[in-house]
């Protein structure tokens, strides 16, 4: 993400109103072009790196979503469980296909080409997905025969920053100058569709470019505007299971998805099709989902959700725990919540790497019990009185929680760097930054290891 400073910097330039740019071949005659760009500037010049935008319709990115043979993995996200396959993702690229019927013996068959993609849902052979801001409805009741078909797109459905995509690409370009690099925002703000039916696929150098330095000033090598300094489908479907990091959950006849502030619902039609249905308003920073029963948890940065799904088409606010800023899974077993706190990035920037356990016994009133300091910890499970937690280059942490005031640890995996878990039976699937791992958790405080498959 960026710092503030340059979403300041970059809102002043694409909102100047009194700019003069010339384009300037910084390798060739240079002298000439400043001497050009000065005499139509009265205030002074700022020079700087420009950068447009390249781009890719939806349906391009559509006709890409296709099955591949089995490739090296480059990074791991979030994981699925359905039907003894487990789906990888390989964040904005594609899914990972494991068997893992034989947990001993993982084979890595297949690889589903999904730009832009970090969430699924399945529900019957129909896997829901994203792709960029839009979702995907795609039937992969053949893919044992490497046949996958896109039935259908709903579009519009998260935020799509802009800026930020096309800064990914920026970053990697090393222009042989140490001038700023600048995206042309006009330019951008005047393409149609753009975040919805359009979406960015890299971008061009034009060299330096010059602007009048009238509204600008520099500080620190920057420009500042002066002026600012249980997790199971209905009755008679068949779902699968996700981490505990996942924004998507298919919830009886409806398949719940997060964007940053706001649970969008989508109702299945008995084609299995999704039918825009509701949008619920919850808080900006909102980021995973878990089912417990008729009660719905969502961690947020700000703390803990829990709604009534009673009528699961149109969930009821019950209450909201606030902690400190953080990122922030949670997983509730009875009458208790466990929530992980982490701050590794400038999102989640608080300053506590903890595992929290909460007394929701009171559902209008949850109550902080007890802490648990850790080094990072990012997905978690539950079973009784122990709680996994992937606690990054720390390993897996199995923590004793049977007395809630005071948690120990009970057992302990090293040598991993744990993202996620999910928790099957005597199963647990621990997704690494290394590939993923299965584990024998008979004897849960001493997890045995059955299988890997890893970069």
């Amino acid at each position: 993400m960026w710092p503030l400073s340059k979403y300041v910097r970059y809102f002043c330039l694409a909102f100047l109103t009194l700019v003069t740019a010339c384009e300037i071949n910084y390798y060739d005659d240079l002298d000439d072009d400043r001497i050009n760009c000065e005499e139509q500037c009265e205030y002074g010049v700022y020079y700087y790196n420009s950068y447009s935008i390249e781009t890719i319709s939806l349906q391009a990115l559509k006709n890409q979503i296709r099955v591949e043979a089995p490739k090296p993995y480059e990074a791991t996200g979030k994981f699925y469980f359905y039907n003894d396959l487990l789906f990888v993702n390989e964040p904005q690229q594609g899914l990972h296909v494991l068997d893992v019927s034989d947990p001993s013996n993982i084979q890595k068959i297949k690889f589903i080409r999904l730009p832009g993609n970090i969430e699924i849902s399945i529900r019957n052979d129909k896997m829901y997905a994203d792709l960029f801001s839009a979702v995907v409805t795609i039937d992969i009741s053949n893919l044992a025969n490497d046949s996958i078909e896109v039935e259908g797109t709903n579009t519009g459905i998260f935020e799509y920053d802009t800026y930020q995509e096309a800064w990914k690409y920026l970053e990697d370009h090393n222009p042989r100058n140490d001038r700023p690099k600048q995206l042309e925002y006009e330019e951008i703000s005047a393409i149609e569709g753009l975040g919805e039916t359009v979406f960015i696929s890299g971008i061009r150098y034009n060299g330096v470019r010059c602007v009048c330095d009238y509204w600008i000033m520099y500080e620190d090598g920057g420009m500042l505007n002066a002026e600012v300094a249980s997790d199971a489908g209905g009755a008679g479907n068949q779902t699968g299971t996700g981490g505990s990091l996942a924004r998507f959950k298919v919830i009886d006849d409806y398949l719940y998805t997060l964007n940053n502030q706001a649970i969008k619902i989508f109702r299945f039609d008995d084609s299995g099709a999704l039918q825009n249905w509701s949008t619920v308003q919850v808080d900006w920073g909102i980021e995973t989902l878990y089912r417990l029963e008729d009660l719905l948890f969502i961690g947020s940065m700000s703390g803990m959700y829990i709604y009534d799904l009673e009528d699961p088409g149109n969930p009821l606010f019950i209450s909201e725990y606030e902690h400190f800023r953080a990122c922030d899974p949670v997983v509730a077993e009875g009458d208790f919540a466990y929530v992980t706190l982490r701050n590794t990035n400038q999102w989640c920037a608080g300053d506590v790497n903890q595992l929290q356990i909460i007394d929701v016994t009171d559902l209008r009133s949850p109550t902080l019990l007890s802490v648990y300091n850790m080094n990072a910890p990012y997905g978690l499970a539950v079973r009784g009185d122990r709680v996994l937690v992937c606690d990054a280059s720390s390993g897996l942490k199995i923590i004793d929680v049977s007395d809630k005031t005071r948690p120990t640890v009970a057992g302990f995996v090293g040598n991993i760097d744990a993202r996620d878990i999910i928790l099957i039976g005597n199963i647990a699937y621990v997704v690494t930054t290394n590939g993923v791992l299965i584990y024998d958790v008979m004897d849960i405080d001493n997890p045995r290891p059955i299988g890997q498959q890893v970069f």
